[in-house]
């Protein structure tokens, strides 16, 4: 059951559901492609061995196409399990803030005879800050989903916010992603505005603190390449990361890395090398979450980088002497 979940609920799944309802011969050339595009960069190292070979079933292979060995008509409706499920993740007021309270009305309706899978009470969560969103804010919701209609129009809106020091704000941008910390419980809007010179800057800003919202009549009619200008605020040298790939290790930094932009490559038996290319903003939390993996990933560069791990590592032997002392 548990094998089970797993498998339906994450990206995998989903990368697997749609070559497998295809219902057409794919070549391996191509499914390498759809896999790197609707999964990560990595996944072709995990899914495609077993979609060419007999592990899954799904498929034979011939003159190097994968040939689906299911039915034309062959769809996936929705399992007792994925109801479960659903009914679940409703219960968790981050889901929420995505819909209205009419879809949410309608959704809890037709679930209304399933029993959730799991209550949120139900997990404890370790190495993470207490002091998250708070989620169920009705101003909060507001903010969230007039940020999330703006990120669709590309419309310009201001924002009263709150710097680090207390002081009030005002930033005039285009909201264009909106990201959550799992080691912070918190999002984080990604905004651009326009330099003096024109061009556009890269601006992060927490949701919780904004206290107000206007959308404005303006809209950015060119489309917006927010990776672009992502990669212009990135630190000059990435951190590099060797991968024991033990206790299912790159499974989970692939997953735990997956809001950076990055790439692996196998370097020998069972070894990986990740390379993480960062904004100097979240240096900080890149470290802390490097550190979680303990002895399965090594840090070999940039310097910077391992020179703040090494004083982290310092610090933490020197408070965990004095704690036995």
């Amino acid at each position: 059951m548990a094998e089970l979940f797993s498998e339906i609920y994450n990206c995998y799944f989903q990368v697997v559901k749609t070559l497998i309802e295809s219902n057409r011969a794919i070549s391996l050339s191509e499914a390498e492609h759809r896999i790197k595009s609707m999964g990560f960069e990595e996944s072709v190292f995990y899914l495609l061995p077993k979609l060419a070979g007999d592990e899954w079933g799904f498929f034979e292979t011939r003159d190097n196409k994968l040939i689906s060995r299911l039915s034309p008509d062959f769809f996936t409706p929705f399992s007792n399990l994925q109801r479960a499920y659903i009914k679940s993740i409703l219960l968790d007021e981050k889901m929420k803030l995505f819909l209205t309270e009419k879809e949410i009305s309608h959704i809890e309706a037709l679930l209304e005879d399933v029993e959730p899978l799991y209550n949120p009470d139900y997990f404890y969560y370790t190495d993470r800050f207490c002091d998250g969103d708070d989620f169920s804010s009705p101003n909060y919701r507001r903010i969230f989903q007039s940020l999330l209609a703006s990120i669709k129009e590309q419309r310009y809106v201001e924002i009263s916010y709150a710097s680090p020091n207390g002081s009030p704000t005002t930033h005039r941008c285009i909201p264009c992603r909106l990201e959550y910390s799992v080691k912070n419980d918190r999002f984080r809007l990604l905004a651009v505005d326009k330099t003096k010179r024109g061009t556009f800057r890269l601006l992060q800003l927490n949701l919780e603190r904004i206290s107000d919202i206007t959308l404005t009549e303006y809209l950015q009619k060119k489309k917006i390449n927010l990776s672009h200008i992502i990669k212009r605020s990135y630190y000059k040298k990435p951190v590099k990361l060797i991968i024991k790939n033990e206790r299912n290790a790159l499974e989970r930094a692939m997953l735990q890395f997956a809001n950076y932009e990055k790439h692996t490559r196998k370097i020998g038996d069972n070894t990986y090398e990740c390379l993480i290319y960062y904004n100097k903003s979240v240096e900080t939390e890149l470290l802390i979450e490097v550190l979680s993996f303990g002895p399965m990933i090594q840090v070999v560069g940039n310097e910077e980088f391992l020179n703040q791990l090494k004083e982290r590592l310092k610090c933490q032997i020197l408070l965990d002497e004095k704690t036995k002392s």
